[in-house]
């Protein structure tokens, strides 16, 4: 067998293992994983060749954790990715993206889900609709249990009572999901019903290209929107200030209530707070039902988490480190899935479960910019202080005196001492029992060594740098 049967063979391999194991979606392994190709094991990573015209960057962001633990398991050993494009004249042969309004998941479609969609008379339109956002994969909470009701009432019943349906919350809390799950379940439902999802952005350069271009252009636009069985505009404070584009959104919302056709907003706050919006539009807004999502609370994020565990079907983040994720990642879903992705895949490079302490070092930018992180703990510097110098926290609690467990001692009584707010009877009770009277002595005897050992000073510093 020579190289090219031998990566062909792997990467085989370990798209059978995302297949089985992985957290792909048909769609997805259709439009993105099948175009790729293993140009090469170098022992240390794989490189990967993607075709021309595919939006890699997306392939990095949602499916990159997957492949990595597939390769793992597949090659008992860790692997970086890197992503390469192919030659123009080695890229494989796929369809051109669709000529519709521009949306986020448009790259290279795959000629056999090309084909399914035209066999399901779906390929006619580019609905703008991420298939693997649907109500199945919604965790449902109490701080969103309400609007959930309200978007599925809509499915069943569409322009009946709710329309508008007007969803509100802060950025990822699930909005988007929220309006992507309407769009897959009136899909579901019914094939041929039109569903148009757009962010007012998209709305509004579209439209902005429509009247710069001469001919049939603008009327095209309006066609797209004003045909439209069910439009789910996303993010639509963005049409704050944008006079033109807000007068042209006014006669399609017009346009499809008259119709009878269902309208579905999200926005991050409340029609009545969108700055500088035409009071026409905000009655409009206001006149269905107007839900919010909040943040969720405690069990809701373990909830999320666990969730996203079993669709990857890994056992490398323990119950401990979600449950750590969870109360200290609080203001955003869409941060909570992007810490345990990281976390995962650090899981996956060093073939462990990571500890608490190891979580937050590999989170800490993350944690630093929620503001309901916990500060730093004396264990957490016991811990850390143990792992470096390869001794037990229970030798730094105890009683011995020797060079090799005095002297981290008093390092993680001066790093203490420097990065909580604990009190010194405190840190001496953390310690074994200790006196204020011995953590000052610590805290002074590592402090004057500081001024002319450098080994000790780049220990501390870096040290420190993990609590920074």
């Amino acid at each position: 067998m020579n190289h090219q049967e031998k990566e062909k063979a792997l990467w085989e391999e370990i798209m059978e293992d995302l297949r089985v194991q992985g957290n792909v979606a048909a769609y997805g392994f259709e439009t993105y994983i099948s175009q790729l190709t293993l140009k090469k094991d170098t022992g240390t990573k794989l490189i990967l060749e993607y075709p021309a015209g595919m939006l890699v960057e997306w392939v990095e962001s949602y499916y990159a954790a997957d492949i990595t633990m597939s390769a793992s398991r597949v090659l008992q050993a860790a692997r970086e990715l890197e992503f390469v494009q192919a030659a123009i004249d080695e890229a494989p042969q796929s369809p051109p993206a669709p000529q519709a309004a521009p949306t986020t998941f448009s790259p290279v479609v795959s000629k056999k889900t090309q084909s399914r969609k035209k066999t399901q008379g779906k390929a006619k339109y580019d609905s703008g609709l991420n298939p693997d956002l649907t109500f199945d994969n919604f965790v449902v909470g109490s701080n969103s249990e309400f609007a959930v009701a309200a978007a599925r009432a809509v499915v069943n019943a569409p322009s009946s009572m709710y329309n508008p349906l007007f969803i509100h919350g802060a950025s990822g809390l699930g909005k988007t999901h929220l309006l992507c799950a309407i769009g897959n379940a009136m899909r579901e439902k019914d094939e041929n019903v039109r569903v148009q999802y757009v962010t007012s952005e998209d709305f509004t350069n579209t439209y902005i290209d429509a009247i710069s271009r001469k001919g049939d252009a603008l009327s095209n636009f309006r066609s797209k929107y004003r045909k439209a069985d069910v439009l789910l505009i996303d993010d639509i404070q963005f049409l704050s200030q944008k006079d033109k584009t807000q007068e042209e959104f006014f006669h399609t919302f017009n346009a499809l209530f008259a119709s009878g056709k269902q309208i579905v907003l999200a926005s991050d706050c409340p029609a009545a707070d969108i700055s500088r919006l035409d009071d026409r539009l905000t009655s409009r807004f206001e006149q269905g039902l107007t839900v919010a999502l909040t943040v969720p609370d405690l069990e809701t994020r373990i909830a999320i988490l666990r969730q996203k565990r079993r669709m990857w079907k890994g056992n490398l983040i323990s119950d401990e480190v979600l449950e750590y994720l969870a109360k200290n990642i609080t203001k955003s879903v869409r941060r909570l899935e992007g810490a345990l992705i990281r976390l995962a895949t650090f899981a996956s490079f060093a073939q462990k479960k990571p500890t608490v302490m190891e979580a937050r070092l590999q989170l800490r930018d993350m944690l630093q910019e929620d503001k309901n992180v916990a500060d730093i703990s004396i264990s957490d510097i016991q811990n850390l202080v143990a792992q470096e110098f390869k001794i037990r926290v229970a030798d730094i609690n105890g009683r011995r005196r020797t060079a090799n467990v005095a002297h981290p001692r008093q390092i993680a009584m001066y790093l203490a001492r420097k990065h909580t707010q604990s009190s010194l009877q405190d840190i001496g009770a953390a310690f074994g029992g200790r006196d204020h009277g011995t953590v000052i002595h610590a805290t002074k005897t590592i402090e004057d060594k500081m001024g002319y050992d450098a080994s000790l000073t780049e220990i501390i510093n870096r040290l420190s740098a993990q609590f920074a």
